[in-house]
């Protein structure tokens, strides 16, 4: 459990039995995402025994809390909806589409897509949570999450709202159905100026937090193919214009690394620097087919102005012309 600053001991109060992840989200004012993350991680106990998101507390039970030693309490943004955009204590969230049963957003660069280990700050998925936007409850701390961003790449998610959307995105992501395209910056020159990377990825034999397409544990690789472009080079850097085939843990950042093309300020796959601003990755592209009701649905983003500053101020005429489009 690790340490605590302290813990708290107090009587359950409720007129109808509830589970405990809900009825902690209330007493907290957190996420969800937030309270399971406290129970998972052995926090909260009822007559010595450790509980589970999912078990039900009843008046008058008993209950200790740990609370974490790095807070006295858990962060809980501030966010609210206006229109096509959501506003948070620290971020902006620009909204593409939005309907029932789906949404399309830009995601800053700099922010954690859902809840896991060790993470402490606030996520995307809390966010639209704490702004009230309804996202598809699938049993686990991901709500409405089908596929995910690093956090320092930026640029085009689509969120589940309904579970019956959930399953059809699933479903589109598995087949490879869905079109997904990145702008990346690289450190270094691409010896071919188009290509595809065909290397499988696994978990890396040494770093935990990392994968690899060269040192991997066996059994843990799978498949993954990833279509390049170069659109510009300099001596030392190239813009590239990327499409995922498959979309395996950090491949665009795993592959470019194993051509010796790192992407700029990955010091995760590389040994350059970190950057305080991060890797340069932006999911510029993003096509697939509405999971009810079947109508093509196509997004692009305009070259951010993080990428830009290597890609030249005439990018975006140029990648209008590439043969991703």
């Amino acid at each position: 459990m690790g340490e605590d600053n302290q813990r708290i001991n107090f009587s359950v109060f409720l007129l109808n039995s509830q589970r405990l992840d809900r009825y902690l989200g209330d007493v907290f004012s957190m996420s969800r995402v937030t309270a399971k993350a406290w129970i998972r991680s052995g926090r909260i106990q009822r007559n010595n025994k450790i509980l589970k998101p999912a078990d039900i507390v009843t008046q008058k039970d008993e209950l200790m809390v740990a609370l974490p030693k790095t807070s006295v309490g858990p962060i809980v943004p501030h966010a609210i909806q206006d229109g096509t955009v959501i506003y948070a204590d620290e971020w902006v969230i620009p909204i593409l589409y939005s309907d029932d049963h789906l949404m399309v957003i830009n995601k800053p660069v700099g922010l954690i897509v859902h809840g896991g280990p060790g993470i402490q700050s606030e996520t995307l998925v809390d966010i639209l949570m704490s702004a009230g936007v309804a996202l598809a409850d699938v049993g686990h701390d991901r709500f409405g999450i089908v596929h995910r961003l690093d956090q320092f790449t930026e640029g085009l998610m689509v969120i589940a709202k309904s579970k019956l959307a959930y399953d059809g995105l699933q479903t589109q992501f598995k087949d490879r159905r869905v079109q997904k395209h990145y702008y990346a910056v690289l450190k270094g020159v691409l010896r071919a100026s188009e290509g595809v990377i065909d290397y499988p990825i696994g978990r890396d034999v040494s770093v935990r937090a990392r994968q690899s397409c060269r040192h991997f544990i066996l059994g843990t690789e799978k498949d993954a193919l990833t279509e390049y472009m170069v659109i510009r080079q300099w001596s030392n850097v190239s813009f590239v214009d990327v499409r995922l085939i498959t979309g395996r843990t950090h491949q665009i950042r795993v592959h470019f690394s194993a051509l010796n093309c790192p992407v700029l300020g990955d010091a995760l796959y590389s040994r350059q620097t970190k950057k305080n601003e991060g890797y340069y990755l932006q999911s510029y592209r993003l096509t697939f087919d509405h999971p009810v009701g079947g109508k093509l649905l196509e997004f692009q983003l305009p070259v951010s102005s993080r990428l830009k500053k290597y890609a030249g101020n005439d990018a975006d005429d140029e990648c209008k012309s590439n043969k991703y489009r």
